[in-house]
């Protein structure tokens, strides 16, 4: 009985989280599923040094002198600290009564102390000795990010964001409990870490400026503006880059201690860039004579002696307090190696098999539980959980978890507790689920039917779809093919289709596979021809593409070409991308009707509704033409209706809004989903998924008061298509849509034209 709940032994290295070296580079501290193994790089031993299925462990870490463990565990209900001694002993609990989430934790060089961080968004100092907590700093603004040591101790840094959005780089005394900001407000600067002898803060930040022109329309961009700097903290520690002749200069002699000499005054003028190209710079380690960065999944070092960067390996690189040794992670490999002097090749693989966990399914379902509501309490976007007892919540639905007998109960019970929040994207994702395995079926990008007499399956209807995408044709009208309607498909790779119930039976396993198929314009073998295709694996997007393509021909035909039509599927790349698609060729049009229905979210509707929004404040012409341009570029004006339904979800919602608080026209349909409490990402559960905690939100810049949650944006004109008449290919909507543009368009007021040639020698 309860098969589901059965114990399992699992393959730790499917699992991996966190991985941490030992000084000596010969073992690892690594966190799988939710333990923490102690394991060797090569060969030795594997130890699970947590055992306890009922908790989470994660983060974990090694000392820098070697000694101990540590890593965060809810074990006693709440996120905590513990170090466990590696010559014996019972594990210790460092920190207690913890009230929220703990992010991350960081050993100082010294193995002294711990800094960590919150999700109250705290920087707290640990002293591992006595185990007294302090607060080192809260922002109000943000998470507090890149928290690292000094390696004399006595120094933090890390990036924090300012009140104009852009993050600033801060290093912090601890004695003195004084900070001071390295860079400022107007550029984003983020990851500092010191080089090992403590003349440099090393960092990233955004100061390159080099637009990118946008091919639709007279408009730019921004990427790839960061690279790496150098903050040199003494003002008596001169460049790095500084000309070796000794008539022009002369490099200062290596420090032969850590120790941090800051002087404040003038720090702005004492940051240097590296000579490295435009780009996303990480995981910064410098011993002072060397930088070291990862890029784009490589490890790359800038020598200062030799004034060159250098790719030293395929592979991240990263380099913890006091290793000689560094961890380096190519794909979903992990390897052990020296701190590159040059090029080096990774050549043995740590090995993780003999990492193995027997899971304990009932106590791993009462932690996620727990987690789950722990994340609520400490994530969800008001404080007050609008007004639900988040405590009797808990009460009222763990007495379920011991009836929990598989993963789908688990999500159910979730669920139903998230639920009394009463907000929208508050959902668990599905965890590890037993899945039958999918064979798909090959499919033609037709319709067909069965000829009732001869048993053959006749060539109904043929999606046209574009011939300059694959994804967007039938492989019935390949070039070459010439398939048509009323043809019989009498065999698929010699079978006869009338021997079958299910002509798709013929086509399981098919997709993308060349499939001959026999074509006959009668319904028998003989006279039949041979055609070879490969069929497709979804037919959802041709569906998709001839309903918008002949809702524009709909469109266009009843208002004799005056109005445009743009479908949005989403918020994200695609709806972006159909956007910009039909956008930029109909700015022609008179009017638009921008169709939201069914449109399942994102973030890109202020991208969009920017460039509905635009007036011209100046018009443009050349000599030899017509044509008039518009100030700002690519203005479409006229007339503007707006299509929702109840499936215009999230960001869908939001569009809708937007469209009628800018005054673009009416939204015409019925009321929209109703749920614009965000989410971006979430914190993981042992398995390996998550729940998703709504954490920001919306709320009107005229009248300060909340909008859309749990009711959605309501139509102007409320229309319900009839799904009797929708089914026979009426939109009541749509058509209601193109009755109100028409109507518009006798207000519209033409563009002037033209004002008559200046003469100026009068």
């Amino acid at each position: 009985d309860h098969i589901y709940a059965r114990s399992e032994i699992k393959d730790g290295g499917k699992y991996i989280t966190d991985i941490s070296l030992s000084p000596d580079g010969e073992r690892l501290a690594a966190t799988t599923r939710g333990e923490v193994f102690n394991m060797p790089v090569s060969k030795g031993v594997v130890k699970n040094i947590s055992r306890t299925p009922g908790a989470h462990e994660r983060n974990a870490s090694w000392s820098p002198d070697g000694k101990y463990i540590t890593y965060i565990s809810d074990l006693s209900g709440e996120t905590e600290i513990y170090l466990q001694t590696l010559s014996g002993g019972e594990t210790v609990q460092l920190t207690h009564n913890n009230d929220t989430y703990i992010r991350s934790h960081k050993w100082s060089p010294d193995a002294t102390k711990i800094v960590y961080t919150d999700r109250k968004n705290r920087i707290n100092l640990l002293d591992v000795a006595t185990k007294k907590g302090t607060l080192v700093l809260q922002d109000a603004l943000s998470e507090i990010r890149g928290v690292n040591f000094s390696p004399d101790n006595k120094w933090l840094t890390y990036a924090r964001i300012a009140s104009n959005d852009y993050s600033i780089v801060y290093i912090y005394n601890i004695a003195d409990k004084k900070e001071y900001p390295i860079t400022d407000k107007w550029y984003k600067s983020s990851s500092p870490v010191f080089s090992t002898d403590g003349k440099y803060l090393i960092f990233f930040s955004e100061r390159d400026f080099e637009p990118t022109y946008s091919a639709t329309e007279w408009n730019h961009v921004y990427t790839d503006m960061g690279g790496v700097y150098l903050a040199l903290l003494s003002k008596d520690t001169p460049s790095p880059f500084l000309p070796t002749d000794s008539g022009t200069g002369k490099k200062s002699e290596a420090k032969k201690d850590s120790s941090v000499v800051f002087n404040p005054e003038g720090i702005s003028d004492r940051i240097i860039k590296l000579p490295v190209t435009r780009g996303s710079y990480r995981s910064f380690y410098s011993d002072g004579e060397k930088v070291y960065y990862n890029q784009r999944g490589k490890t790359k070092v800038y020598d200062f002696k030799k004034q060159k960067e250098e790719e030293v390996t395929d592979a991240s690189m990263t380099v913890e307090t006091g290793r000689k040794k560094a961890l380096f992670m190519k794909g979903q490999k992990w390897y052990v190696a020296d701190i590159p002097q040059g090029k080096t090749e990774l050549k043995e693989e740590v090995s993780f098999a003999n990492v193995k966990i027997t899971t304990d399914y009932p106590q791993e379902w009462t932690q996620i539980f727990h987690e789950a509501w722990r994340a609520m309490r400490d994530g969800y976007y008001v404080e007050n959980l609008h007004g639900a007892d988040w405590k009797a919540m808990k009460k009222k639905y763990e007495v379920l978890i011991p009836y929990v007998k598989n993963r789908i109960d688990l999500n159910y019970v979730i669920g139903e507790m998230v639920g009394e929040l009463c907000s929208g994207h508050a959902y668990i994702n599905p965890g590890e689920l037993n899945r039958a395995e999918r064979i798909q079926t090959g499919l033609l990008g037709a319709e067909i039917s069965r000829d009732v007499n001869s048993g053959f399956f006749r060539l109904e209807k043929i999606l046209p779809g574009t011939s300059w995408s694959k994804a967007l044709r039938s492989p019935l009208t390949e070039p070459g093919i010439e398939a048509k309607v009323g043809e019989y498909i009498v065999s698929i790779d010699g079978i006869p289709t009338q021997s079958v119930n299910d002509l798709y039976s013929l086509l399981v396993g098919k997709v993308n596979v060349p499939t001959e198929l026999s074509l006959n314009t009668k319904p028998q073998l003989a006279g039949a021809r041979k055609i070879v295709i490969n069929p497709l694996a979804d037919e959802y997007p041709l569906y998709h593409y001839n309903w918008v393509q002949e809702n524009i021909r709909k469109v266009d035909k009843v208002s004799n070409g005056k109005i445009g039509y743009i479908y949005i599927p989403d918020m994200g790349v695609e709806g972006l991308n159909e956007f910009s698609r039909y956008f930029y060729p109909q700015l022609n049009k008179e009017g638009l009707i921008i169709d939201d229905r069914t449109n399942g979210g994102g973030n890109v509707s202020p991208m969009i509704l920017e460039r509905l929004a635009r007036e011209p404040y100046r018009l443009t012409m050349s000599r030899g033409s017509v044509r008039i341009g518009t100030i700002p570029d690519a203005t479409q004006v006229g007339p503007k209706v707006c299509l929702i339904n109840k499936y215009s979800a999230s960001d869908g919602d939001l569009f809708p809004w937007g469209f009628r608080a800018l005054g673009l026209g009416k939204l015409i349909g019925t009321r929209t989903w109703g749920g614009i409490v965000g989410i971006s990402g979430s914190l993981p559960f042992i398995d390996g998924t998550d729940l998703r905690v709504p954490f920001f939100t919306s709320y009107d810049a005229k009248t300060g008061e909340w909008i859309i949650e749990n009711h959605g944006v309501d139509p102007d004109i409320l229309i319900d298509n009839d799904p009797i008449k929708e089914w026979n290919g009426e939109d009541q909507q749509l058509d209601r849509a193109i009755q109100e543009v028409m109507k518009d368009l006798k207000e519209r007021k033409p563009l002037p034209g033209v004002p008559a040639s200046r003469i100026w020698n009068k």
